[in-house]
């Protein structure tokens, strides 16, 4: 009866009038644009809707917009250093609401899925199991982490995609929220995926936008088919002198489509399983950063490395 009232009430408005999709209404859609492409943007103020529909605080959307909780996030170590990472976990069993796992999340990206070494601008161990450090207590004590983490069930497939070293028929799901923020200072490839092309080792990820600073160029986030090689490239001669044992850019055919995330909570969701992805380089009035919230859900980990606290007791997620 729902959706019999919210249509008839669609057709009543004013034709000169603009009524904005309901958030039930606005998340059906955008889902159908998911599984017809594999991905689908979202705009700032539709996603931040999903988030107010979902719990989140008014005040606590601007205290992340203020880009205040990225700038207290630890730095990355070595060659990473023009990054800033964190991650809080939450866990969801069954239809249950996600809640906070209390422990650091764990990524385990294959080798197959993400370039390390000879493909990377940027060397840097990214394959196989990776533990975060946690984010400021600021992010896990507002209402931000349960209703991203709500929103994005929303986009999950009712059977997740078989993977190896993942339990697909677990009643368990695991998302991981990783605030990164990126400033540029210098001429390096100080980028947001020096990797390249990849996969996150998810069913389903999200980027969203919090805050660009001085940025005045570059930042596209790029989707390719499965059949395009895993790691950077070239474009130009510049590149090609710093990288001479990259490929050259993979052929245009194997591009699903290239967008710019600028708004805060502009977001782009998809099929981590159907596609790759990457972000090219920005750059801008310097020093200059973009910090965004990279949202990974899956099911557990057969390894037995995903855990939450439970009535103060540590549970292995199967």
């Amino acid at each position: 009866m729902r959706v019999v009232w919210v249509v008839a009430a669609l057709i009543a408005a004013p034709a000169a009038g603009f009524v904005p999709a309901p958030p039930e209404v606005a998340a059906l859609h955008l889902k159908e644009t998911l599984n017809k492409k594999g991905f689908v943007r979202v705009p700032g103020a539709t996603f931040r809707a999903l988030l107010r529909w979902k719990g989140a605080k008014e005040e606590d959307l601007q205290l992340i917009e203020s880009g205040a909780v990225h700038a207290d996030v630890a730095t990355d170590e070595g060659a990473m250093a023009f990054r800033q990472s964190a991650a809080h976990r939450l866990v969801a069993t069954g239809t249950a609401t996600f809640v906070p796992a209390h422990r650091p999340a764990v990524t385990k990206i294959p080798a197959k899925e993400v370039a390390s070494a000879a493909a990377a601008k940027v060397r840097s161990k990214r394959s196989g199991n990776r533990v975060w450090p946690l984010t400021p207590p600021a992010y896990a004590a507002s209402t931000v982490p349960v209703a991203l983490a709500e929103v994005q069930r929303l986009f999950l497939p009712d059977a997740h995609t078989p993977q190896h070293g993942v339990n697909a028929a677990s009643p368990h799901v695991v998302t991981d929220q990783v605030l990164i923020k990126v400033t540029k200072t210098g001429d390096g490839d100080q980028c947001p995926t020096p990797e390249g092309i990849h996969q996150d080792g998810s069913e389903v990820s999200a980027v969203t936008m919090i805050k660009r600073d001085r940025v005045t160029s570059g930042g596209e986030t790029r989707l390719w088919s499965l059949d395009a090689t895993t790691g950077n490239y070239c474009e130009d001669d510049e590149c090609r002198a710093m990288h001479p044992h990259l490929p050259e850019r993979p052929d245009a055919s194997l591009s699903l489509g290239t967008l710019t995330l600028k708004d805060p909570w502009e977001t782009v969701l998809f099929n981590d399983r159907a596609l790759k992805h990457e972000v090219e380089a920005f750059d801008g009035d310097r020093p200059c950063s973009r910090c965004v919230i990279v949202q990974l859900t899956r099911k557990p980990l057969k390894d037995g490395t995903d855990t939450m606290l439970r009535d103060g007791s540590l549970v292995t997620l199967e």
